[in-house]
């Protein structure tokens, strides 16, 4: 009986020494990063506030403020990662580019500049570039600025008729809204636009070349007018108030 407690006893001595070992060694790895603990992201421990304005005016820049939190919702002053915004206006204008957190940011960033342009309520969302999970979201509602054009279309500076006005976005190029001069033969009006920088073209049925204003052949080059909320921009003549002069070309037939 003596024996045999003796070998028990030097057994149980050597599994708590291998069991020392096996602690040592498991340390010494994770030391040298070979085996560490789960990151938080792993677990979903952190989360994304995305802090916009309830209300918006279309066309009108406005700020964005996103806060990286981990558990608990104290700031991820830690944070690394880079964040990027998206929308579903599909008239956004401008979207400030991704940023990737630094210790200066302690979590939080804001976003400048953000211009959405469809008269809506739109999603904004801020997400991780690497780790999509790590996410959040805000609503905006865009209010109609309240922005107009009008003038006339004419063609060797004679008015013309049939002629249909597009309003194009100055930055993205996509079209705003188009309308019919229609308004005593050859005047438009066309209302319901977002502030900022348009450009402005027409077309008129017959043998007629399109019309960027003022006086340009493309797109591209055309002229750039910026809207107010809530003010019409007008055709004139006089140099400080001068709104699109659309002059449509007549093609001669040989």
């Amino acid at each position: 009986m003596t024996a045999a407690r003796g070998a028990g006893a030097a057994r149980g001595a050597g599994g708590a020494a291998r069991a020392v070992r096996a602690a040592v060694v498991a340390v010494l790895v994770a030391g040298l990063g070979l085996v560490g603990a789960p990151s938080a992201t792993a677990h979903g421990r952190l989360t994304i506030d995305v802090d916009a304005p309830a209300r918006v005016v279309a066309g009108v820049p406005f700020d964005v403020t996103v806060t990286v939190r981990e558990r608990g919702h104290r700031p991820a002053v830690g944070y690394r990662g880079t964040v990027a915004l998206t929308t579903d206006d599909p008239l956004v204008r401008a979207l400030p580019e991704a940023h990737t957190f630094t210790s200066a940011d302690a979590g939080t960033v804001t976003f400048t500049g953000v211009t959405l342009v469809g008269t809506s309520r739109h999603r904004l969302e801020a997400q991780d570039v690497d780790r999509p999970r790590v996410a959040g979201s805000d609503r905006v509602r865009v209010l109609n600025a309240g922005a107009a054009l009008e003038g006339q279309v004419l063609s060797g500076l004679d008015p013309v008729s049939g002629g249909v006005v597009t309003v194009y976005d100055a930055v993205t190029g996509m079209v705003l809204a188009t309308g019919p001069a229609d308004i005593e033969g050859y005047l438009y009006r066309i209302t319901g636009l977002p502030a900022g920088a348009i450009k402005v073209g027409a077309v008129v049925p017959g043998p007629y070349e399109p019309d960027f204003a003022n006086n340009r052949d493309t797109l591209e080059e055309a002229d750039v007018f910026v809207l107010e909320p809530g003010r019409t921009l007008v055709q004139s003549w006089e140099p400080e108030t001068f709104g699109p002069y659309l002059d449509v070309q007549y093609v001669f037939e040989s």
